[in-house]
């Protein structure tokens, strides 16, 4: 079958290819599996020998869950523009973007700049405000027209935490909706249908099951189990708000449509529903404005997360409309019955501010995120054509700069009903494997992706890419 360059954002399509991936994945061949393998045990002996070390104190020896860690982890000593190098000496073009919040690169020189200055005038922490909160709630507002507040956060699951509670209180009803398989950060309640469609409560361990009485998951792209299950609602609570990604599951593997924007909007008014944007990814990325400027829609309420502070630690926010954001507190000034509790030591410190503001003014002075956009584009038709060259079943797909590359079709395997239970899970081993490999033997051949599927550009990556193609071509050859 000859592979047409895929559009992110064409569900059908993208879906389409899924199932043909998914029926005909293959595998390494085992010479090339061997040689990729064997070069991590000649090459990456240091960073074998301290991730081993670092067992007896850390569970599982690693605390980032963004990059393949097959066959071992890699110990990276040095961040720098678009590399990252590991204890051994090995330096490899960073396409995992820490998970796409290093938009500028890696240890960029004007945020590098900003925060020194903060921390030779101010510190890193006062506990008071400062002036650079302002000029970053002025950037959000001037990038998102759905914004009249912001409020500086320490992550996007605290966002996400805090945006559901507000939801509630201000509209006075119980249930919450989101897409199935949308990542919503790691707190109890919304902890629940991520990673694959219909996984309901199975990544949930630890969390009692009654943490999810008042919330379910809907498929994406379909407006008529949306407002089924609004109806639905009515008679148990009402719904309190709809969360969504900006580009879909796991930044994009199973698309949003232009139209659904548009019916989610219709709809949540329709309903009185907060309407949520998860912008983590999407937020200064698809566009300045996000996922809202790209699609031509608005949020009452706008999830923030790591890119805001240009990779630095902390960095996370909650942005609406006035009437929404009314039912926040100002520091603990708590109005009993009336205001929600939000609050964190480390929200809005000086040096995330600082990071903050000199990443939005970058982002918007050297217009990256369309720079990025285009180059997105221009790099998944190359890569199409060369996986057309070695007959190598993939989706490869850009939403904006980012990229999926993936051998398997892995994620959306319960997207298809004809499959059993027991043939989803089946599917679901092999293409993990699969997935893995492939991370691996990019990795191996100096390329970094994030667990070997979503690939996020970097400002720096944009000189490097035609000298990329070289590597995917070699691992495309891989293949049998």
């Amino acid at each position: 079958m000859k592979l047409d360059y895929l559009d992110g954002f064409d569900y059908e399509a993208v879906h389409a290819r899924a199932k043909y991936v998914l029926e005909n994945t293959k595998r390494l061949k085992p010479a090339a599996e061997k040689e990729c393998l064997d070069w991590f045990e000649k090459n990456c002996a240091a960073s074998k020998k301290t991730i081993d070390e670092a067992k007896s104190l850390i569970p599982s020896g690693v605390q980032h869950n963004l990059a393949n860690n097959y066959p071992f982890a890699l110990n990276c000593v040095k961040g720098e523009g678009a590399y990252l190098y590991d204890i051994d000496g090995n330096r490899y073009v960073d396409f995992i973007g820490a998970g796409g919040p290093s938009i500028l690169g890696n240890n960029d020189p004007d945020v590098r700049a900003a925060i020194e200055d903060c921390l030779s005038k101010t510190g890193y922490l006062t506990g008071l405000y400062h002036e650079n909160e302002y000029k970053v709630a002025q950037k959000v507002k001037e990038f998102f027209p759905s914004v009249d507040k912001f409020r500086m956060l320490g992550s996007g699951t605290e966002a996400c935490m805090f945006a559901i509670r507000a939801a509630r209180a201000f509209t006075g009803k119980l249930n919450i909706v989101k897409l199935k398989g949308n990542f919503h950060g790691n707190s109890d309640q919304l902890i629940y249908d991520m990673r694959y469609c219909g996984s309901m409560n199975s990544f949930a361990v630890g969390v009692p099951d009654e943490n999810f009485k008042y919330i379910s998951a809907v498929m994406v792209n379909d407006l008529n189990e949306l407002e089924q299950r609004f109806i639905d609602n009515e008679k148990k609570g009402g719904t309190a708000c709809f969360i969504m990604e900006g580009m879909g599951q796991d930044s994009g593997v199973l698309p949003t449509t232009r139209e659904y924007h548009k019916g989610v909007r219709k709809l949540c008014d329709k309903y009185g529903v907060v309407l949520i944007y998860d912008e983590v990814v999407t937020g200064f990325r698809l566009a300045l404005g996000g996922a809202q400027e790209f699609f031509d829609t608005r949020a009452d309420i706008t999830i923030f997360g790591k890119i805001i502070g240009g990779g630095l630690a902390g960095a996370g926010g909650i942005g609406g409309n006035e009437d929404v954001m009314s039912v926040l507190t100002a520091g603990v000034s708590h109005v009993a019955g009336k205001k929600i509790v939000i609050g964190g030591t480390l929200s809005a410190n000086p040096l995330t501010c600082a990071a903050a503001y000199a990443t939005l003014c970058k982002l918007q002075r050297e217009d990256i995120p369309n720079k990025l956009n285009a180059a997105g584009k221009t790099f998944a038709q190359k890569l199409t054509d060369l996986a057309n060259k070695y007959d190598l079943p993939a989706i490869i797909s850009s939403t904006g700069s980012v990229m999926q590359i993936d051998v398997t079709g892995m994620k959306h395997v319960a997207t298809f009903p004809e499959y059993t239970p027991e043939q989803q899970a089946e599917k679901r081993k092999f293409a993990t494997a699969r997935m893995t490999d492939f991370a691996m033997a990019l990795a191996a051949n100096g390329v970094l992706t994030a667990g070997g599927n979503k690939t996020f550009l970097s400002y720096p990556t944009l000189e490097l890419l035609d000298q990329v193609l070289p590597i995917y071509e070699k691992v495309f050859s891989m293949y049998e």
